[in-house]
Formats: structure tokens, C-alpha cells, sequence
């Protein structure tokens, strides 16, 4: 990492809330790191996002793959809509998703929110999948949990 980076962080928890989005400038100190948040904001879930992302564990694969992409697209115009009149752009977004399936127990766990379908509609190198490698491993997946 350069010694400043500018990254877009978002986050979308199971109590369904809204879309957190956070601004956040980094620069290395030392050893370390410092970091600011320049920006941030809690989108709340329309009705009908509610509702999608509630019942997304009873869908089809097929149907639970579209859901995917439709989301990460939602995400990546709501970026769009955050970052206006923002001078420069983050350098990368970090993208939680939203978890439909946590099953670290039996080796699994899924969020939706295809960070492809949100660099596409931002322009914007996407990571995402945090979860994944910390369950292959056999943790719990989650940053609070040791």
C-alpha cells in the first residue's frame, strides 16, 4: 500500500437497517496506520429491498444469483449517488455485502452483493468476500470473533 489511501467502505448488517457507507482516508504511520473518515452516511432499505434481502435464504440458486447481481448493482449506483461532488475517488471499495448465509459450523458462509457488478457501475477496483478464507480456515468469519 502507498503511503495514503483513499478507500469507500460498506457495510449492510442482518437487522436490515439501511446500506452503511463510510469515506475513509488512510496514511501509514510508522508501523501503523492512521486513518479519517471524511464521510459517512446510513442509506435506509426501501420496503421492497427489505423484503428481498429478508427472504433472499428461501430463493432458488438461480433466483439467489440474480438477487446477487441485482444487488451489487444497486450498490454500485448507490456509490455513485454518495461519492457526487466528491473531488476525488476512492481508490478502492471495500464491500461487506450483505450475508444471507453464515454457517461457519458446516464450512460456509454467503454474502450477496457482487463486487464485479459494483466496480463495473462505479469504475472502482471492488474487494469484497472478507468472510471466506477466515471460515476455509476454520474461524468463525467474523472481525468481533476470535
Amino acid at each position: 500500500m502507498s503511503k495514503k489511501l483513499l478507500s469507500l467502505g460498506l457495510m449492510s448488517g442482518t437487522s436490515l437497517d439501511g446500506l452503511d457507507l463510510a469515506l475513509c482516508r488512510f496514511k501509514k504511520k510508522g508501523k501503523g496506520y492512521n486513518y479519517e473518515i471524511l464521510k459517512a452516511s446510513t442509506l435506509p432499505y426501501s420496503k421492497d429491498w427489505k423484503k428481498k434481502l429478508a427472504t433472499a435464504q428461501h430463493l432458488s440458486a438461480e433466483d439467489l444469483f440474480e438477487l446477487n447481481a441485482a444487488y451489487g448493482k444497486f450498490l454500485g449506483s448507490e456509490v455513485n449517488k454518495f461519492l457526487k461532488g466528491i473531488k476525488k475517488k476512492p481508490d478502492i471499495i471495500s464491500s461487506h455485502g450483505h450475508t444471507i448465509f453464515h454457517r461457519p459450523e458446516k464450512g460456509f458462509t454467503v454474502q450477496i452483493g457482487n463486487g464485479a457488478d459494483v466496480a463495473a457501475a462505479t469504475g472502482i477496483t471492488t474487494v469484497c468476500d472478507f468472510r471466506s478464507l477466515d471460515v476455509a480456515l476454520g474461524g468463525q468469519g467474523a472481525p468481533l470473533v476470535p
